[in-house]
Parts: structure tokens; sequence; C-alpha cells
């Protein structure tokens, strides 16, 4: 699903996952990787020099304004709560390129995360159909 946008120019971005291996293996198709890692920096043996692991809190994302084309956060919006989720999404979109996309995972009903990303000011949200009569929910917002 990921591997389909990547090109030589993409700016990715993984956010909240424990594990740095999407990470190390975006970066040998894009430009660039920033890992948001929640937590502690998750340092892999052979990180190429194009992959930036950024330690934050994942609500408030530390990296440039409108460089990142692709975003991705599996399950992390489940793991936030109220205006923090509010503030993650802000960061995201902030974060993105006109155009660009976060895709993500959810177990959350539908309606309140579409209400979410157009508040946060996200212009066309898709849900996978086949993801309504299943959980998670998949799910990708452009800004």
């Amino acid at each position: 699903m990921l591997e389909a946008r990547f090109t030589p120019r993409t700016v990715f971005m993984e956010i909240g996952s424990p594990d740095p291996t999407l990470a190390v293996r975006a970066a040998s198709y894009v430009e660039r990787v920033y890992s948001i890692q929640v937590g502690q920096v998750q340092q892999s043996a052979r990180a190429p020099c194009n992959l930036r692991p950024v330690l934050c809190d994942g609500i408030r994302i530390p990296v440039p304004e409108a460089t990142v084309d692709i975003a991705w956060s599996g399950d992390f919006m489940d793991r936030l709560q109220g205006e923090a989720v509010t503030e993650h999404l802000q960061g995201v979109y902030r974060g993105l390129v006109s155009g660009g996309e976060y895709l993500f995972t959810t177990q959350q009903p539908v309606a309140e995360v579409r209400r979410q990303l157009f508040a946060a000011g996200f212009s066309v949200v898709r849900v996978a159909l086949l993801s309504l009569l299943l959980k998670p929910v998949r799910i990708t917002a452009i800004k």
C-alpha cells in the first residue's frame, strides 16, 4: 500500500511505531524518512543516512512545515484521546505538503474521525470500503 506511493523524491514520515523496520525499508525507496518515535529512539544497526529519527510525544510533530508527502501512523491515533487527537492531526497537517497524504488505521467510529480530520484542515478523507465491515478501518486523509 505504501510502496506504490513512493518515488525517489518522496519524503515519508512514520509516526509512533516502536519498531523502525518500516522506516528503514522505506528509506531505500524515498528521498528522506522521518521516524517519529515516542518514548525512546530505536536506532537500527544499519540506519540509512536519509532516515532521521525524531523523539517526541507524537502529538506535536517537530518536522519542517510542508515537507512530508506521505505520513503513516498505523494505529497510533487510537492511543490518543481528547485534545491530543486534535493537536496530533494539526501537527501532521502542518508537516504535509499540499496534496500530501496521511494514512492510518483506527478502531474509532468513522464519523468522528472524519469530523476531526476535516476540523484539522484536511480537504479529502477516504475510507477503504472493505474496512467499513472490519476493524480496524483504514483511512487516507489528503491535505
